[in-house]
This record gives structure tokens, C-alpha cells and sequence, in this order.
């Protein structure tokens, strides 16, 4: 689905308006009462038509370069920052977001994927709120009729049928999270935060509604950002894991979205003694990235292998086992996830196959 962005603050602090989303006159994005949050997505006025995934006034569109992977699914991603304040542009640091920020994730299938006039079904739509005492999750599941979503915490199992871009129709049940499970992955409490709300992962073109243009550029230029960030060629970016970059910077931008937010040095996987976030895969660092590497503190049955990554044999690495399966306590990742991610088993398979075999001791 193609979105565009209809409404923004310029650097005067004035409002813009490009073509794209009317606005109800006077309806702009509620808060719910700390700790109350609303029961339906509606009451929060985040969009201006919501089955349409249509922003309302400052709830800006936007993208990342290396996706979660989601059993497939696409997703529709917005943020929202309060009038009058300004994200904390970092570096390579996950941004700072003021307290009222709101980061809306909607996930859905197209109903056919060779064909986007058909639209898409909603399954569910996910909210991250910042108040005073961190991040909070929510989740609102779609109706049948795609006119409503009503929150949930509990979690559920929809059915979902598709077309996928070859023709095939695919049948399956797709789940949505436990507010528990979200936390297992953004984390809890003061440490909870954001994935992908960060440089690397939004150094990318995305099309507002007057043509592609730099997020990071843009969110600048309309006031969202506390200060000016460097030059495009200046910032720390991921590469496209299905692209066209050398294979090994495509694996580790792969790897960092879907396994360095908990497989990194004081996060959730921080035991198993495996780092695969995109700063400690950088080749100076001296990272291994799991080659030759035994499991430290493995919470499940490392697949009856003994190095998490064997150079030259997919076969023989744990990492693979453990992306393939969905036996509960070996899957990996943990939660996000009832099918093994096709695609990126084969890219990690390609890369592992093409290691100059090392004789792992």
C-alpha cells in the first residue's frame, strides 16, 4: 500500500501541508490517561482513516532498511511526536524520544502481492507509548470487516490466506504477541525501547507525497530532529539484506534487525556469549560472529551441534538449526514468529557456505 504523508512542522515551527491526508478540523492525535489505555485504536486519533493506514496531523509515515522478520507479513509504520517537542538525534545510539512519542506499527497481508489495487488485510496494530515511567506496549487486533481494532493483551491466532508474488496462495495461522512477549524483545521497564528508531535503520528514501526523499532529511527539515545531523555520507547506515551489497554486509545488516537487539553485550542473549548487532560484526572489531564458537549458558538443546557457526557448512552450524526450527525452546528467534524465515536461512546459508572452511577444533 502506498502512503503519504499529508501534514508536518517546518524548522520555523509552521505547518506544512504537501498534498496527501486530509485532516478532520480539529481532530488531532489523544493521549489515553497514564496507565488507561484506550480500548479501541480509534480513541487515539492517530489516523485520519485508519483501514485506509491514512497519518493524521504530525503522525509521520515512515520505513526501515532491514526489516523484523514477521511470518511474512508487511508493515505500515508511523511515529508520533507531541507539538513543541524534538526527537534526540543519535549518532548510532537508538534515538531519544520525548515523553508523548508514539511509534504505530499496523501488520498485514496483501491480498494479492502482484497486484496492490486489491489492498491489504489488517491484523493487527501495535502501539509503543513513552510516558514518564518509559515505554509502555499495546496491541489492537482488526476486525474481520476492517472497519475497527479492539486492544488486546492476551494475545491471538488469526488465519490468514494470501497470494504471494508468484501466485501461490498460502494458508496460515499468523500470531499476534502477549503484551508479555513484546517485552522479550523491547525489553521491560526502563529498559524497554525502540528496534528500529534508530540512524542506521532510517538512513533510507521514503515517499512523502512530493517524491522520495532521505527520512532523516526530512524530519530534519520539518522540525522533528533536536539539531541538524551530519551529511548523508557521514551517517552509520544498514544495506538492503536482499540487495545488491557484498554478501557480508548484507548478513550483518539481516542479523542486526532480527537478532542484535537481545544478541549484544547487556541485552537479553547477552550469556550466550554470541554478538550479532552491526557494531560488534564490524570486521575491525574482531568478532567472530560465532565462528567456531561453542554455546556459553545455551538455554535449549543446541540442535545436538557443537559450534554456533561451522565455516563452508551450513549444515553443521547451530545458527541455521535454530532459524529452521519452530520446536519451542530451539526456535529462534524466540517469539515474532510461527514459520521460519525462508529467505533469511538461505542468505545466512549462502554466507556460511562460502566461509573458507576453518577445521573447527
Amino acid at each position: 500500500m502506498a502512503l503519504v504523508f499529508g501534514w508536518g512542522l517546518n524548522a520555523c515551527g509552521e505547518e506544512a501541508s504537501p498534498p496527501g491526508t486530509p485532516v478532520e478540523p480539529g481532530v488531532s492525535v489523544t493521549p489515553a490517561p497514564a496507565g488507561q489505555p484506550w480500548e479501541t485504536l480509534e480513541e487515539w486519533h492517530l489516523f485520519a482513516d485508519a483501514p485506509a493506514q491514512k497519518p493524521a496531523r504530525r503522525v509521520v509515515p515512515y520505513d526501515v532498511i532491514s526489516p523484523l522478520y514477521a511470518d511474512d507479513a508487511s508493515k505500515n509504520r508511523f511515529l508520533y511526536v507531541p507539538d513543541g517537542k524534538r526527537i534526540g538525534y543519535q549518532s548510532t545510539r537508538v534515538w531519544r524520544f520525548p515523553q508523548g512519542s508514539i511509534l504505530v506499527k499496523t501488520f498485514a497481508y496483501p491480498r494479492d502481492a502482484r497486484d496492490s489495487s486489491k489492498g491489504e488485510r489488517l491484523l493487527e496494530t501495535r502501539l509503543l507509548l513513552l510516558g514518564a515511567e518509559g515505554w509502555t506496549a499495546e496491541t489492537y487486533v482488526w476486525d474481520e470487516a476492517q472497519t475497527r481494532a479492539v486492544r488486546t493483551s492476551e494475545g491471538t491466532t488469526i488465519d490468514v490466506s494470501w497470494i504471494d508474488s508468484t501466485g501461490i496462495t498460502r494458508t496460515h495461522p499468523y500470531a499476534v504477541p502477549t503484551t508479555e512477549q513484546c517485552s522479550e524483545c523491547h525489553g521491560t521497564g526502563p529498559q524497554q525501547d525502540t528496534l528500529g528508531g534508530r540512524t542506521r535503520q532510517l538512513d533510507r528514501d521514503f515517499d512523502f507525497g512530493r517524491g522520495a526523499e532521505n527520512q532523516i532529511d526530512y524530519l530534519a527539515r520539518q522540525g522533528f530532529l533536536d539539531g541538524a545531523p551530519p551529511p548523508a555520507g557521514e551517517r552509520q547506515r544498514l544495506v538492503d539484506p536482499y540487495g545488491s551489497a557484498p554478501l557480508a554486509d548484507r548478513v550483518r545488516s539481516y542479523l542486526d534487525a532480527n537478532c542484535g537487539h537481545c544478541h549484544a553485550s547487556g541485552q537479553g542473549a547477552t550469556e550466550s556469549g554470541l554478538f550479532l548487532s552491526w557494531e560488534e560484526t564490524d570486521p575491525a572489531s574482531g568478532s567472530v560472529w560465532g565462528v567456531c564458537k561453542t554455546p556459553i549458558a545455551a538455554r535449549a538443546e543446541p540442535c545436538g551441534l557443537t559450534y554456533d557457526i561451522v565455516p563452508g557448512s551450513p549444515e553443521q552450524s547451530i545458527l541455521i538449526c535454530r532459524m529452521e526450527s519452530r520446536q519451542k525452546d530451539v526456535q529462534m528467534p524466540e517469539v515474532g514468529s510461527l514459520r521460519a524465515d525462508t529467505l533469511g536461512v538461505e542468505l545466512l546459508r549462502e554466507w556460511i557456505a562460502g566461509l573458507t572452511p576453518a577445521g573447527c577444533p
